[in-house]
Protein backbone atom coordinates (compact mmCIF):
# COMPACT_ATOMS: atom_id res chain seq x y z
CA UNK A 1 0.00 0.00 0.00
CA UNK A 2 1.72 3.34 -1.22
CA UNK A 3 1.55 6.73 0.49
CA UNK A 4 -0.69 9.38 -0.91
CA UNK A 5 1.49 12.82 -1.09
CA UNK A 6 0.74 15.53 0.89
CA UNK A 7 -1.93 17.98 -0.55
CA UNK A 8 0.10 21.18 -2.56
CA UNK A 9 0.73 23.85 0.37
CA UNK A 10 -0.27 27.46 -1.35
CA UNK A 11 0.67 30.75 0.00
CA UNK A 12 -2.58 32.70 -0.12
CA UNK A 13 -1.87 36.74 0.57
CA UNK A 14 -4.53 38.63 2.13
CA UNK A 15 -5.15 41.81 4.23
CA UNK A 16 -7.13 40.97 7.39
CA UNK A 17 -7.87 44.94 7.58
CA UNK A 18 -9.60 44.95 4.24
CA UNK A 19 -12.86 46.32 3.45
CA UNK A 20 -13.54 46.24 7.86
CA UNK A 21 -12.46 42.70 7.92
CA UNK A 22 -14.91 41.47 5.45
CA UNK A 23 -12.27 38.69 4.00
CA UNK A 24 -12.48 36.70 6.98
CA UNK A 25 -15.88 35.45 6.11
CA UNK A 26 -14.24 34.22 3.11
CA UNK A 27 -11.52 32.42 4.82
CA UNK A 28 -13.43 28.87 6.03
CA UNK A 29 -14.93 28.43 2.47
CA UNK A 30 -11.64 29.07 0.96
CA UNK A 31 -9.76 26.83 3.44
CA UNK A 32 -12.85 24.07 2.26
CA UNK A 33 -12.59 25.08 -1.90
CA UNK A 34 -8.33 24.07 -1.26
CA UNK A 35 -9.16 20.49 0.54
CA UNK A 36 -11.46 19.46 -2.27
CA UNK A 37 -9.09 20.45 -5.01
CA UNK A 38 -6.13 18.06 -3.08
CA UNK A 39 -4.42 21.83 -1.66
CA UNK A 40 -3.72 23.23 1.45
CA UNK A 41 -4.33 27.09 1.67
CA UNK A 42 -1.32 28.55 3.59
CA UNK A 43 -2.90 31.42 5.31
CA UNK A 44 -0.08 34.62 5.29
CA UNK A 45 -2.06 38.25 6.50
CA UNK A 46 -0.11 41.38 5.25
CA UNK A 47 0.11 44.03 6.93
CA UNK A 48 0.71 46.90 3.62
CA UNK A 49 0.40 47.05 0.33
CA UNK A 50 4.79 46.96 0.45
CA UNK A 51 4.18 43.77 2.59
CA UNK A 52 2.06 41.82 0.49
CA UNK A 53 4.50 42.65 -2.71
CA UNK A 54 7.61 41.30 -0.19
CA UNK A 55 5.83 38.48 0.64
CA UNK A 56 4.85 37.38 -3.01
CA UNK A 57 8.77 38.19 -3.90
CA UNK A 58 9.65 35.62 -1.35
CA UNK A 59 7.66 32.65 -2.41
CA UNK A 60 8.61 33.45 -5.84
CA UNK A 61 12.20 33.19 -5.00
CA UNK A 62 11.74 30.08 -3.34
CA UNK A 63 10.87 28.73 -6.61
CA UNK A 64 6.74 28.54 -5.71
CA UNK A 65 4.71 27.55 -8.67
CA UNK A 66 1.91 29.65 -7.63
CA UNK A 67 1.05 32.62 -5.37
CA UNK A 68 -2.57 33.42 -4.53
CA UNK A 69 -4.09 37.07 -3.83
CA UNK A 70 -7.18 37.02 -1.99
CA UNK A 71 -8.74 40.30 -1.72
CA UNK A 72 -9.63 43.03 -4.72
CA UNK A 73 -7.79 44.42 -7.11
CA UNK A 74 -5.91 46.71 -5.15
CA UNK A 75 -4.35 43.64 -3.19
CA UNK A 76 -4.20 41.65 -6.84
CA UNK A 77 -1.94 44.60 -7.62
CA UNK A 78 0.20 44.13 -4.56
CA UNK A 79 0.66 40.59 -4.60
CA UNK A 80 1.76 40.66 -8.18
CA UNK A 81 4.42 43.46 -7.69
CA UNK A 82 6.26 41.02 -6.18
CA UNK A 83 6.06 38.33 -8.89
CA UNK A 84 7.18 40.58 -12.13
CA UNK A 85 9.38 38.85 -13.97
CA UNK A 86 9.51 35.37 -12.17
CA UNK A 87 8.13 32.47 -13.61
CA UNK A 88 5.40 32.20 -10.24
CA UNK A 89 2.30 32.83 -11.65
CA UNK A 90 -0.57 34.82 -9.74
CA UNK A 91 -3.72 32.43 -8.51
CA UNK A 92 -6.65 35.29 -7.57
CA UNK A 93 -9.59 34.58 -5.58
CA UNK A 94 -11.90 37.46 -5.56
CA UNK A 95 -12.42 39.28 -2.07
CA UNK A 96 -13.27 42.89 -2.97
CA UNK A 97 -15.95 45.54 -4.45
CA UNK A 98 -15.26 45.58 -8.24
CA UNK A 99 -12.55 42.78 -8.98
CA UNK A 100 -12.17 43.80 -12.39
CA UNK A 101 -9.24 41.77 -13.50
CA UNK A 102 -10.66 38.95 -13.11
CA UNK A 103 -13.53 39.93 -15.21
CA UNK A 104 -11.13 40.60 -17.93
CA UNK A 105 -9.59 37.24 -17.45
CA UNK A 106 -12.93 34.98 -17.10
CA UNK A 107 -12.19 33.84 -13.55
CA UNK A 108 -16.16 33.87 -11.25
CA UNK A 109 -16.30 35.24 -8.46
CA UNK A 110 -17.59 32.17 -6.82
CA UNK A 111 -14.97 30.72 -4.65
CA UNK A 112 -15.31 26.81 -5.53
CA UNK A 113 -14.80 28.03 -9.05
CA UNK A 114 -12.03 30.36 -8.73
CA UNK A 115 -9.87 27.90 -6.48
CA UNK A 116 -10.62 25.07 -9.09
CA UNK A 117 -9.08 27.21 -11.83
CA UNK A 118 -6.10 27.54 -9.12
CA UNK A 119 -5.78 23.70 -8.92
CA UNK A 120 -6.86 22.94 -13.12
CA UNK A 121 -6.00 26.11 -14.77
CA UNK A 122 -3.11 27.45 -17.54
CA UNK A 123 -0.54 29.99 -16.56
CA UNK A 124 -0.87 33.14 -18.89
CA UNK A 125 1.24 36.22 -19.44
CA UNK A 126 -0.32 39.49 -19.20
CA UNK A 127 0.99 43.19 -19.31
CA UNK A 128 1.22 45.79 -16.14
CA UNK A 129 1.28 49.44 -16.66
CA UNK A 130 4.35 50.36 -14.44
CA UNK A 131 3.57 53.80 -13.02
CA UNK A 132 6.52 55.76 -11.76
CA UNK A 133 8.04 51.83 -10.63
CA UNK A 134 5.46 50.74 -9.09
CA UNK A 135 2.31 48.48 -11.33
CA UNK A 136 -0.76 48.90 -12.45
CA UNK A 137 -2.86 45.41 -13.48
CA UNK A 138 -5.99 47.15 -14.57
CA UNK A 139 -6.20 50.85 -15.66
CA UNK A 140 -4.72 53.98 -14.13
CA UNK A 141 -7.05 57.43 -14.12
CA UNK A 142 -6.57 60.85 -13.16
CA UNK A 143 -10.09 63.33 -13.26
CA UNK A 144 -13.23 61.89 -12.32
CA UNK A 145 -11.96 58.74 -10.96
CA UNK A 146 -11.02 60.04 -7.97
CA UNK A 147 -14.26 61.31 -6.84
CA UNK A 148 -15.80 58.56 -7.90
CA UNK A 149 -13.15 56.71 -5.33
CA UNK A 150 -14.15 58.87 -2.58
CA UNK A 151 -17.62 59.17 -2.93
CA UNK A 152 -17.67 54.86 -3.17
CA UNK A 153 -15.64 54.76 -0.18
CA UNK A 154 -17.71 57.20 1.53
CA UNK A 155 -20.70 54.41 2.27
CA UNK A 156 -20.77 50.94 3.51
CA UNK A 157 -24.90 50.12 2.80
CA UNK A 158 -24.12 50.06 -1.06
CA UNK A 159 -22.31 46.69 -1.84
CA UNK A 160 -20.38 45.06 -4.87
CA UNK A 161 -20.23 47.18 -8.19
CA UNK A 162 -23.23 49.41 -7.35
CA UNK A 163 -21.09 51.43 -4.97
CA UNK A 164 -19.40 52.75 -8.44
CA UNK A 165 -22.12 53.36 -10.12
CA UNK A 166 -23.29 55.63 -6.81
CA UNK A 167 -19.69 57.02 -6.81
CA UNK A 168 -19.74 58.27 -10.72
CA UNK A 169 -23.36 59.64 -10.27
CA UNK A 170 -22.40 61.78 -7.10
CA UNK A 171 -19.46 62.87 -9.07
CA UNK A 172 -20.98 63.68 -12.21
CA UNK A 173 -23.37 65.92 -10.83
CA UNK A 174 -20.60 68.35 -9.38
CA UNK A 175 -17.67 67.56 -12.11
CA UNK A 176 -14.35 68.72 -11.84
CA UNK A 177 -12.03 69.33 -15.30
CA UNK A 178 -8.44 68.83 -15.16
CA UNK A 179 -5.86 70.36 -17.10
CA UNK A 180 -2.75 68.13 -18.24
CA UNK A 181 0.20 67.95 -20.26
CA UNK A 182 0.60 65.01 -22.03
CA UNK A 183 3.16 63.28 -24.09
CA UNK A 184 2.15 60.34 -26.05
CA UNK A 185 4.87 58.29 -27.55
CA UNK A 186 7.58 61.90 -27.64
CA UNK A 187 3.61 63.74 -29.22
CA UNK A 188 3.00 66.65 -26.85
CA UNK A 189 -0.55 66.61 -25.83
CA UNK A 190 -1.99 69.25 -23.94
CA UNK A 191 -5.83 68.40 -22.52
CA UNK A 192 -8.62 69.58 -20.76
CA UNK A 193 -11.72 67.53 -19.28
CA UNK A 194 -12.90 65.60 -16.83
CA UNK A 195 -11.27 62.11 -17.35
CA UNK A 196 -8.05 61.44 -18.70
CA UNK A 197 -7.56 57.18 -18.96
CA UNK A 198 -4.65 54.97 -19.42
CA UNK A 199 -5.86 50.92 -20.18
CA UNK A 200 -4.35 47.75 -19.61
CA UNK A 201 -7.46 45.68 -18.57
CA UNK A 202 -10.17 48.52 -19.81
CA UNK A 203 -12.41 47.23 -16.97
CA UNK A 204 -12.99 49.33 -13.42
CA UNK A 205 -15.99 50.12 -11.17
CA UNK A 206 -17.16 46.99 -11.33
CA UNK A 207 -17.72 46.13 -14.87
CA UNK A 208 -17.66 49.58 -16.53
CA UNK A 209 -15.53 49.63 -19.50
CA UNK A 210 -13.00 52.43 -19.77
CA UNK A 211 -11.29 51.01 -23.67
CA UNK A 212 -13.94 48.16 -24.76
CA UNK A 213 -11.35 46.69 -27.12
CA UNK A 214 -8.69 46.87 -24.41
CA UNK A 215 -6.10 43.68 -24.68
CA UNK A 216 -4.65 42.94 -21.75
CA UNK A 217 -1.57 40.75 -23.61
CA UNK A 218 -0.79 43.65 -26.83
CA UNK A 219 2.18 45.45 -25.54
CA UNK A 220 0.07 49.00 -25.60
CA UNK A 221 -1.73 51.49 -23.20
CA UNK A 222 -5.03 52.21 -24.44
CA UNK A 223 -5.69 56.18 -24.12
CA UNK A 224 -9.16 57.75 -23.41
CA UNK A 225 -9.17 60.98 -23.12
CA UNK A 226 -13.02 62.80 -21.81
CA UNK A 227 -12.99 66.29 -23.03
CA UNK A 228 -14.86 69.06 -21.92
CA UNK A 229 -17.92 69.18 -23.47
CA UNK A 230 -21.92 69.77 -22.24
CA UNK A 231 -22.18 66.65 -20.35
CA UNK A 232 -25.39 65.54 -21.58
CA UNK A 233 -23.70 65.40 -25.28
CA UNK A 234 -20.14 63.63 -23.44
CA UNK A 235 -23.15 60.70 -22.04
CA UNK A 236 -24.15 60.31 -25.88
CA UNK A 237 -20.75 60.01 -27.44
CA UNK A 238 -19.85 57.58 -24.25
CA UNK A 239 -22.77 55.04 -26.05
CA UNK A 240 -21.31 55.39 -29.60
CA UNK A 241 -17.99 55.03 -27.93
CA UNK A 242 -18.93 51.36 -26.10
CA UNK A 243 -20.56 50.92 -29.95
CA UNK A 244 -17.06 51.73 -31.90
CA UNK A 245 -18.61 54.24 -33.34
CA UNK A 246 -16.12 56.63 -33.73
CA UNK A 247 -17.49 59.29 -35.87
CA UNK A 248 -19.98 60.01 -33.36
CA UNK A 249 -17.73 60.33 -30.39
CA UNK A 250 -15.54 63.75 -31.62
CA UNK A 251 -15.27 64.74 -28.10
CA UNK A 252 -14.00 61.39 -26.98
CA UNK A 253 -10.00 60.78 -27.69
CA UNK A 254 -8.59 56.92 -28.08
CA UNK A 255 -5.24 56.21 -29.06
CA UNK A 256 -2.30 53.45 -27.91
CA UNK A 257 1.05 54.15 -26.49
CA UNK A 258 3.86 52.45 -25.14
CA UNK A 259 4.94 55.57 -22.86
CA UNK A 260 2.97 58.33 -20.84
CA UNK A 261 4.05 61.18 -19.24
CA UNK A 262 1.74 63.09 -17.38
CA UNK A 263 2.00 66.83 -15.84
CA UNK A 264 -0.39 68.97 -14.48
CA UNK A 265 -0.09 72.81 -16.10
CA UNK A 266 2.23 75.08 -15.61
CA UNK A 267 0.97 76.68 -12.37
CA UNK A 268 -1.67 74.16 -11.43
CA UNK A 269 -1.63 72.17 -8.46
CA UNK A 270 -0.72 68.49 -8.70
CA UNK A 271 -3.38 65.68 -10.07
CA UNK A 272 -4.13 62.56 -7.93
CA UNK A 273 -3.55 59.54 -10.27
CA UNK A 274 -5.80 56.27 -9.41
CA UNK A 275 -4.45 52.74 -9.96
CA UNK A 276 -6.61 50.23 -9.92
CA UNK A 277 -9.52 52.07 -8.01
CA UNK A 278 -6.84 53.36 -5.92
CA UNK A 279 -5.24 56.54 -5.19
CA UNK A 280 -1.97 56.00 -5.14
CA UNK A 281 0.03 59.00 -6.44
CA UNK A 282 -0.23 62.42 -7.98
CA UNK A 283 1.01 64.25 -11.07
CA UNK A 284 4.22 64.34 -12.54
CA UNK A 285 4.24 60.93 -13.47
CA UNK A 286 5.54 58.69 -16.17
CA UNK A 287 3.75 55.39 -17.43
CA UNK A 288 4.93 52.50 -19.59
CA UNK A 289 4.00 48.96 -20.52
CA UNK A 290 5.79 46.18 -19.32
CA UNK A 291 4.81 43.34 -22.06
CA UNK A 292 3.87 39.80 -20.56
CA UNK A 293 5.67 40.84 -17.19
CA UNK A 294 2.93 39.04 -14.89
CA UNK A 295 1.81 35.08 -15.14
CA UNK A 296 -1.47 34.37 -13.86
CA UNK A 297 -3.57 31.39 -13.72
CA UNK A 298 -6.58 31.43 -15.56
CA UNK A 299 -9.07 29.07 -17.08
CA UNK A 300 -8.25 26.47 -19.73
Amino acid sequence: MTTAPPPLSVPVILNPAARHGAVWKRIEPVKAAFAANGMTAQLIESTSEQHAGELAAHYAAQNAALVVSLGGDGMVRAVAAGLIGTQTALGIVAGGRGNDLIGKLGIPKGIEAAVAIIAEGRDRSIDVIDLNGRISVGNVCLGLDSAVQVYADSVHRIKGHWVYLYGIIRAILAPQRIDLSLILDGEEVDFRGYTAGFANSGRYGGGLKLSPGAKIDDGLIDVVLLRDVWLPRLAVELVAFSLGLRAFHPHITFRHAREVSIAAREGAAPVEIVADGDAVAHTPATLSIRPAALRVRVPR
